[in-house]
């Protein structure tokens, strides 16, 4: 039960980091709701799982998830190759703030 409650409690979390980044990025993306949020983070979720589980050399399925996961971005959110990427970075920069303070709350 301890796998479960983390996964659901990473998805909340990625969920609202994803759609604090569509709200700063500029433009109107195509799912900028929580609900596309959470279907946009739930979707990164399955490509690293799956590419980890798959590849098992963190290298490279770390740079072929991160590939897809862009492409991802591109038609969830119909963004450009270079929107795609300032949003992925954005999601990680704002997860990132979230690790430094969310550890000591749960």
């Amino acid at each position: 039960m301890g796998s479960l409650t983390g996964l659901v409690v990473g998805w909340i979390v990625s969920t609202i980091a994803v759609w604090i980044a569509l709200k700063i990025f500029p433009g109107r993306q195509k799912n900028e709701s929580l609900t596309g949020a959470a279907v946009t983070a739930l979707v990164g979720a399955l490509i690293y799982w799956f590419f980890h589980s798959v590849f098992r050399i963190p290298f490279v399925s770390g740079i072929l998830a991160l590939v897809v996961w862009l492409y991802a971005l591109r038609k969830l959110q119909g963004v450009g190759w270079l929107g795609a990427a300032a949003l992925a970075l954005l999601i990680w920069v704002i997860n990132g703030i979230f690790s430094l303070f969310l550890p000591t709350i749960l």
